[in-house]
C-alpha cells in the first residue's frame, strides 16, 4: 500500500469514521419499485462494499411527493422505506463500508418517465432542457418541502444509515432558491442574497433538529454550473463561506454542471473524451472557502489520480463512481498494489445513466454483471463442467467470451484471422472522440488476456476443416459484420468510401468537399464528419435520423454538436442517400420523399449500417456440441449487446443441455 497511504488512510467526516477516502457518489440504479429500494439494489451496492469501498452515497430519495424526479426514484419520505435502507446499512456495514442517503428535491427539473407532476420552484422561471414550466412555491408548499428534509433524514437515521446529504447540486431545487437567475420572489424567500439562502439555511437548520448532534450531514454543490447564468466558482465560494458560518456542514460534495441545459448537463456524468478529474482545482477552492472536509468527483476513474488529489489536498474524499461501476473490487485491487487487474471505465455512458434515461435498471458496458448481481452472481459460482472452447472473433463479444469461459475454468482458444485483436475497436480508436474509449477497452482486455490461460492464435483462419484438429466442445462465433452498402447507382464510383475504409489508416485521397452520409445516428458518422474537418475539409453530415447523434447518449451528444458547431460542419438531418447520377450526390427527404441534387461536392463517405457476417457460423453449427453465434455477427447492434453475450455464452457452457444458438 505504499502507493496510496492517503487514499487508504481513515478520516472522520462529521460523526463518520470511513476506512478510506473512495467514494460512490449518489447515481440511479433504477432499483426502484414504488419509491422503495429493491433486494437487486442490495446486491448492487454490497458487491461495492465488498470490493472495499469507503462510503456509498445511496442515489437520490425525494423528500416530496412533489420531488419524485422519475417513477424510479426513493420515496425518501415514505416510512416504508425504513425496512429497506436497514438492509442496505446491515449488509454494507458488514464490509466496513459507511452509507449515507441523498436528501432530494428537482424543482423545475421532472423527468418523470410515467406521470409527470407538477414542478414546483421558486419562480415559473422554465426547464430548458425538459421543457417544464414550474408553479411559483407557495410559503405553505416551501414548508411542507422545508418538513420533508427534515422526516427524510430522521427516517434515513432510524433505519441505521450513517449520514445523509442534501442535493443542491445541478440547479435543483436548493439551488433554485439561491440563484438569482431562477429566484424572481419578493418575499423572504427572494431578492437579497440572504433571502435567497433562506431555504437552504433552513433545510439545514430543521434537519438538524429532526436528527440530533450525533451524525452526519452534508451537502452536494456545483462548484460551477458550467452554462449559460449558472452559478460560477465565484458564486459557490460565497455560498459555502456564507452556510458553515451560520450551521454546522460537515461536509461539501463538490460536482458541476446544470440540469436545466444542455451544456451544462453534460458535466453530471462527462463522458470521454472530457479530461479527467477537471474539477479538483474547484475542490481546493471550497475546502479552502469552507474549512470542512470536500468530496470531489467527475471523471476520477484510477486510483493513482485519486492518491495524487488526496495527497495535494484538493480533496478529503475522492468520488470514483464509474469505477466502481465497472471493477467492484477496484479499492481492494489498489491496496494490493495489484493496478494491472483493474478495469477501466470507458467513459461511454451507455449502460450506467444511458440505461437510467431510458428508464432501465443500471447496467456497465466493460462489466456485464453490472445491475445484474442478484441473478448473475449465482450463475458464475455454480460449478461446471471443463470444456474445450473455441472462441473465433477477438472484437469485443469474442474477447469477453473467451475471458468469461476461461474464468469459468474451461481451456480456451481465441482465433483471428488479423494480427491484432479488437475487431471495430480498431476502427474506433482512430475516431477523434471515440479514441480514449476504444484504447481504454483494448487496454482492459489486452491485460486480462496476458493474466489469463486463453490461447490466442492471431493470423489464423478457421475453416471447417481445421476445426477438426482442435476438437471443441463448443464454438462461439465472434466475427463480426462488414459495412452495408446500398443497391443503388453510383456505388462503383471511386470517390465513394465508408467509415471503415476513412478509419482503416491506409493512404487515400479525400476531396476538399466531402458530404457524409449517416444512417444510424450514432457515432461513425459523426467521427467522420469531425475527422474530417479539424483536417480543414468542407463537411456536409446528412443523417436519417430526426436530429444528429440521436442514438447517442445525450451527454456525449451535447459534446459532439459542440464540437461539430465549432468545425462549421454542415448539418442536414432527415435525408437519406438516393445514389449517384451523372456526378449528382441524390438525397431524399424522409418526410415528404421530394429528391434533391449535391453537385459541389468531392467525396461520399457512408455510414449506412452493418451486415453481420453470418457465413462461418452456417459452415460450422454442426460441428460441435454447442455452437452459438453472438455479437454483431448474430445481428449488428451495440458494445453492450456484444459484451453480454460474449458473458452469457461462455457462461452456460458446462452448466446445460447443448445449444446451437443463443
Amino acid at each position: 500500500m505504499t502507493h496510496f497511504k492517503h487514499l487508504f488512510k481513515k478520516i472522520t467526516i462529521g460523526n463518520t469514521e470511513l476506512k478510506n477516502r473512495i467514494l460512490s457518489t449518489a447515481h440511479q440504479t433504477n432499483h426502484v419499485i414504488n419509491g422503495i429500494p429493491t433486494s437487486d439494489m442490495t446486491a448492487y451496492h454490497v458487491a461495492r462494499a465488498k470490493g472495499g469501498v469507503g462510503l456509498i452515497v445511496l442515489e437520490a430519495a425525494a423528500v416530496h411527493t412533489s420531488g419524485m424526479l422519475t417513477t424510479h426514484t426513493i420515496a425518501g419520505y415514505d416510512a416504508n422505506v425504513v425496512p429497506a435502507y436497514s438492509e442496505i446499512a446491515e449488509q454494507l456495514h458488514h464490509y466496513g463500508t459507511k452509507v449515507f442517503a441523498q436528501l432530494f428535491h428537482g424543482g423545475r427539473e421532472v423527468v418523470s418517465s410515467d406521470y409527470r407532476n407538477a414542478a414546483w420552484a421558486p419562480s415559473a422561471e422554465p426547464s430548458l432542457r425538459f421543457g417544464a414550466m414550474p408553479k411559483p412555491m407557495s410559503l405553505e408548499e416551501i414548508e411542507q418541502v422545508i418538513d420533508g428534509f427534515a422526516r427524510s433524514a430522521m427516517l434515513a437515521k432510524e433505519a441505521g444509515l450513517d449520514g445523509v446529504e442534501i442535493c443542491c447540486s445541478h440547479g435543483y431545487l436548493p439551488a433554485q432558491f439561491w440563484s438569482s437567475h431562477t429566484n424572481h420572489r419578493t418575499d423572504q424567500y427572494g431578492g437579497s442574497f440572504e433571502n435567497r439562502m433562506r431555504f437552504i439555511l433552513e433545510i439545514l437548520e430543521r434537519v438538524w433538529q429532526a436528527v440530533g448532534e450525533d451524525y452526519t450531514v452534508g451537502i452536494r454543490m456545483s462548484s460551477d454550473e458550467m452554462t449559460m447564468d449558472g452559478t460560477t466558482v465565484a458564486d459557490a465560494v460565497n455560498i459555502v463561506e456564507y452556510l458553515v458560518d451560520k450551521v454546522r456542514v460537515d461536509f461539501i460534495n463538490v460536482t458541476a454542471g446544470d440540469s436545466s441545459t444542455y451544456a451544462g448537463s453534460t458535466h453530471i456524468a462527462p463522458p470521454s473524451p472530457m479530461k479527467h478529474a477537471y474539477l479538483s482545482p474547484h475542490g481546493f477552492k471550497l475546502r479552502m472557502a469552507g474549512a470542512v472536509p470536500v468530496f470531489i468527483g467527475s471523471r476520477i476513474v484510477d486510483p493513482v489520480e485519486a492518491e495524487q488529489i488526496v495527497a495535494s489536498g484538493k480533496a478529503d474524499v475522492v468520488g470514483m463512481t464509474r469505477a466502481l461501476i465497472i471493477d467492484p473490487e477496484m479499492p481492494n485491487k489498489a491496496m494490493r498494489e495489484e493496478l494491472q487487474s483493474i478495469d477501466a471505465c470507458l467513459g461511454c455512458l451507455q449502460a450506467c445513466i444511458g440505461h437510467y434515461h431510458k428508464g432501465l435498471t443500471i447496467g456497465c458496458v466493460q462489466n456485464p454483471v453490472t445491475g445484474r448481481e442478484a441473478q448473475l452472481l449465482p450463475l458464475i459460482q455454480r460449478p461446471k463442467t471443463k470444456q474445450r472452447v473455441l472462441v473465433v472473433g477477438s472484437g469485443p463479444a469474442g474477447l469477453q467470451a473467451a475471458l468469461t469461459a476461461d474464468a469459468q475454468g474451461h481451456e480456451v482458444t481465441l482465433v483471428d484471422q488479423s494480427d491484432t485483436i479488437g475487431g471495430l475497436l480498431r476502427t474506433m480508436r482512430r475516431a477523434p472522440m471515440r479514441q480514449e474509449l476504444a484504447e481504454t477497452m483494448l487496454d482492459n482486455y489486452s491485460r486480462k488476456l496476458a493474466q489469463s490461460n486463453v490461447t490466442l492464435r492471431l493470423e489464423h483462419k478457421i475453416t471447417p476443416e481445421n476445426i477438426s484438429e482442435l476438437q471443441p466442445d463448443a464454438i462461439i462465433c465472434a466475427v463480426g459484420s462488414r459495412p452495408y452498402l446500398p443497391h443503388t447507382e453510383g456505388m462503383n464510383d471511386s470517390r465513394v468510401i465508408t467509415v471503415d475504409t476513412l478509419f482503416s489508416g491506409r493512404t487515400m485521397t479525400i476531396g476538399h468537399r466531402v458530404v457524409v452520409f449517416d444512417f444510424a445516428g450514432d457515432w461513425p458518422g459523426i467521427e467522420a464528419a469531425i475527422f474530417l474537418a479539424e483536417k480543414g475539409h468542407n463537411v456536409t453530415l446528412l443523417s436519417a435520423k430526426l436530429h444528429i447523434g440521436q442514438e447517442v447518449h445525450q451527454y456525449l451528444r451535447n459534446e459532439y454538436l459542440k464540437k461539430l458547431y465549432q468545425l462549421k460542419v454542415q448539418l442536414r438531418p432527415h435525408y437519406d442517400f438516393g445514389g449517384i447520377h451523372d456526378g449528382r450526390v441524390i438525397i431524399r427527404n424522409l418526410f415528404t420523399y421530394d429528391k434533391d441534387e449535391l453537385t459541389d461536392w468531392d467525396t461520399v463517405v457512408l455510414s449506412l449500417g452493418r451486415v453481420p457476417n453470418i457465413e462461418l457460423y452456417e459452415q460450422v453449427k454442426g460441428l460441435a456440441p454447442v455452437v452459438r453465434q453472438i455479437g454483431d455477427c448474430l445481428a449488428p447492434r451495440t458494445l453492450e449487446e456484444a459484451t453480454y453475450e460474449g458473458m452469457m455464452s461462455a457462461l452456460n457452457i458446462g452448466t446445460a443441455l447443448p445449444r446451437t444458438h443463443v
